[in-house]
């Protein structure tokens, strides 16, 4: 991609006056000092525990402006009041505000992010970027956060217009959102899937959690699909957090309302079976351009498992809809739609059986995996999981309780520990559950998975959950390579 040339000037005139004589000419911008040459300008902004210019030895710069107090600055460098917040506008500006050319779906939620990307990528043609990776799907870069930082997310978003990419889909996390990471991304479309329990590690408490995922309606979007079956979704609606300027479209795979949508996504008559599920998707269409109500009908099937993709193509139902995807045209793009690396993904054994590698690492998701895999079971319904070491203690005992009440035997194991001590996580697990009658514990991992597999029978089915299309597994500081899915596929070609 070809690097643009801006002023010093124009990048901070909104937050930073600037002498005459320090104006110059920037040839790149970076947040990261490695990368500094004489043409670049430093954003060196306060993280959370440590200001970047601790880390400056003296490279060569075009310009630094760094955000202040900070004890020693470097001679030169260029003091601005919150640099953190208004690095994503800053680089916006760098790269000629690329999402302002293109159509930007935002989809925020603790659930279902990643597949409404990826599904979007695939009826649309666009890129994504989340937690699966970065870019168009044929050609997707590993992603190192769920959403990066600003200045990666304008120079993705400016090299996908340099190659004609006209849509992007892109998961936007609470931690993106409280630190400013998508300032200066226009989007189209906001998403909210839904909200439980996770990340307390990080935000305050679940309330702080909701109120950070509201800041993205808080700004005038043409276009927010909320969904109304979850408290969360309906108390954006109910409190007035979506922006009054902003056309809003309810999904319900219940049968709920809301008097401030403009239009509703639903789902009725649905059924799970052995091939997959089946819906009639419903759109009604109230207020669009002062017309009547309209409503239209038509059958869904897809192959995908499990009762919650009915919101996930929901959600992409409603979104094509608002891009002015005919709704005659839908039914057939959701039918098209593959499943998603490590979100209830199958792997069918010779026998009949299954294993379903899935990424649910919450009590919610835990729960959704469960309940939307048992209408494809006949069998016995088997359960792997793990907890995170260095991560939120209060969910693991709900993480056991959901396992041990929707599955027929649990295995608890590891993932993630980190610097934790394994067998102390599995106990806080435990504490969780009852009568811990056909509740095991295996670990490491892969042997848990090993000693699951051979056990199963026709009509069985295993979730495996936690670690879905990761391919590593971390113990104390250190990321060793590992995968449910190479763990499932090697068992299955072992003599």
């Amino acid at each position: 991609m070809s690097q643009p040339k801006k002023s010093l000037s124009s990048l901070l005139a909104p937050y930073l006056p600037l002498d005459p004589a320090a104006e110059r000419m920037i040839g790149a911008i970076t947040t990261d000092n490695r990368q500094l040459d004489a043409a670049t300008l430093w954003l060196a902004a306060r993280g959370v525990n440590h200001h970047a210019l601790d880390y400056y030895h003296g490279e060569p710069a075009a310009a630094i402006v760094y955000e202040p107090p900070y004890p020693a600055p470097p001679a030169g460098a260029l003091p601005c009041p919150d640099l953190g917040a208004h690095l994503g506008d800053i680089a916006a500006h760098y790269y000629d505000h690329p999402a302002r050319t293109m159509t930007v779906i935002g989809a925020t939620g603790t659930d279902g992010k990643s597949s409404l990307v990826h599904f979007l990528a695939q009826a649309t043609g666009g890129a994504m970027l989340g937690t699966i990776g970065y870019g168009p799907l044929e050609a997707l870069e590993a992603a190192s956060h769920t959403t990066p930082d600003p200045l990666r997310i304008q120079q993705h978003l400016a090299a996908w217009r340099e190659r004609g990419i006209k849509t992007v889909a892109m998961e936007v996390s609470s931690h993106a959102l409280a630190q400013h990471r998508v300032s200066g991304v226009d989007f189209t479309i906001g998403v909210f899937t839904n909200l439980s329990r996770d990340h307390l590690d990080y935000h305050r408490d679940l309330e702080d959690y909701f109120q950070v995922k509201a800041r993205l309606f808080a700004q005038p979007l043409p276009y927010a699909v909320i969904n109304i079956d979850d408290a969360h979704g309906r108390r954006l609606l109910d409190d007035n957090l979506v922006h009054s300027a902003t056309r809003i479209i309810a999904v319900s795979s219940a049968g709920n309302r809301h008097p401030r949508a403009a239009a509703t996504v639903s789902a009725g008559n649905i059924a799970l079976d052995a091939d997959g599920i089946h819906f009639t998707l419903q759109y009604e269409d109230a207020k669009r351009d002062n017309h009547a109500v309209s409503s239209h009908n038509a059958p869904v099937t897809s192959h995908l498992l499990a009762r919650f993709n009915v919101d996930n193509l929901l959600n992409t139902a409603a979104c094509l809809l608002a891009l002015d995807t005919p709704f005659t045209d839908i039914p057939a793009i959701l039918a098209t739609l593959h499943g998603v690396p490590g979100r209830a993904e199958r792997i069918r054994l010779p026998n009949g059986a299954a294993a379903i590698v899935d990424y649910a690492h919450t009590p919610a998701a835990l729960v959704n995996i469960l309940q939307g895999i048992r209408p494809h079971v006949p069998g016995k319904l088997w359960c792997i999981f793990g907890c995170g070491g260095d991560r939120d203690h209060g969910k693991r005992p709900l993480m056991a309780q959901a396992a041990e009440h929707y599955a027929d035997v649990t295995v608890i194991t590891d993932d993630n520990p980190r610097t934790e001590n394994p067998a102390d996580i599995i106990a806080d697990a435990l504490r969780g559950t009852g009568r811990r009658e056909n509740i095991w514990v295996k670990r490491p991992r892969e042997e848990a998975i090993r000693w699951v597999l051979p056990q199963l029978q026709a009509g069985d089915a295993v979730v495996i959950a936690g670690k879905g299309h990761e391919d590593y597994q971390i113990i104390g500081t250190t990321k060793h390579h590992y995968s449910d899915q190479e763990t499932v596929r090697t068992w299955l070609t072992s003599p």
